[in-house]
């Protein structure tokens, strides 16, 4: 079971409503993108300790902003059921993560043109933290609608779960 708290983007959640109305409505509606730089991931041993997640990326982000790696040319879609990232030119899926499955993300304080978060890789049983760029906008845009996600997701499982539980009830009171 995914624990809600522990996300790290309430604090823009909070400070920023109604900020990107648009945002919202292409996560409601499935067409939320942005054009992102995906600069990979690391391996993390605490999955929502941002400290930890910025050291992990030091040396990656360090040879980005001199020159010697660059990032996929990417666009992050973002719905209330996953994120995605897709190269740009082949429009080849790079990955996907289920909202679910994504317990940590947080913009880089500092630094505005970074984002990361944190999610589970299931076929290894390991969690991976993974580097996003920012080029167009501010990271803080980016983690407010990675946090309207998280409701959409956390309100439509409450739905489900609380359909599930008055199903459960009302045929236990019949039979």
């Amino acid at each position: 079971m995914t624990n809600y708290r522990r996300r790290n983007c309430g604090h823009v959640l909070n400070d920023t409503i109604n900020r990107w109305p648009q945002d919202e409505i292409g996560i409601l509606d499935g067409n939320c993108s942005f054009n992102v730089g995906y600069l990979g991931s690391v391996e993390v041993s605490e999955p929502t300790n941002s400290k930890i997640c910025r050291e992990s990326f030091a040396k990656l982000y360090q040879e980005y902003k001199t020159g010697i790696s660059h990032p996929n040319s990417a666009i992050l879609w973002i719905t209330g059921y996953e994120l995605r990232i897709v190269e740009k030119k082949s429009k080849g899926l790079i990955l996907a993560h289920t909202i679910e499955n994504v317990i940590f993300c947080a913009s880089a304080a500092g630094n505005t043109d970074q984002l990361f978060y944190t999610s589970r890789d299931s076929s290894n049983n390991r969690w991976l933290c993974y580097l996003i760029i920012v080029t167009d906008f501010s990271s803080d845009r980016l983690c407010r609608a990675v946090g309207f996600a998280f409701k959409v997701c956390l309100r439509r499982k409450t739905v489900r779960e609380g359909s599930a539980t008055n199903t459960t009830t009302s045929t236990r009171s019949i039979g």
